[in-house]
């Protein structure tokens, strides 16, 4: 089974972290950190090129923020085997919502979805 990871979506993230890098040079030129010649030329430049890549980023098609599953190119058994302790082993159940209920054997009957366990019961049979 091929593994996926989850990330938020990157467009979103980009005009945000563009705009906020725009206000930040801003608040550091109104406080009078560029006002070298030179300094101020590349202010120009950087404040520009801020401004194209939020152009450009703002005319690409919009989807709405939320996590995207993307291929990783390696299966659920590279990952397992490739992990390099239990803990990481863990995570990797957790990413796959897996959960597992112990019960002892000597246990009253009890009702899980899907499966009845006590002593009368296999815990492997389903209802």
């Amino acid at each position: 089974m091929p593994s996926r990871n989850r990330s938020t979506s990157p467009e979103h993230c980009s005009i945000a972290e563009t705009r906020a890098s725009r206000e930040r040079l801003r608040a550091d030129r109104e406080a009078g950190l560029y006002d070298s010649p030179d300094d101020a030329a590349w202010f120009r430049d950087r404040y520009a090129a801020l401004g194209r890549e939020l152009a450009a980023l703002e005319a690409e098609p919009q989807r709405a923020p939320g996590m995207v599953r993307r291929p990783t190119g390696e299966t659920v058994a590279d990952r397992w085997f490739g992990a390099p302790d239990v803990q990481a082993r863990k995570e990797i159940l957790i990413d796959f919502g897996v959960r597992v209920t112990l019960f002892p054997a000597i246990a009253p009957v009890r009702w899980v979805p899907g499966f009845l366990h006590g002593p009368e019961q296999s815990p492997t049979d389903t209802l």
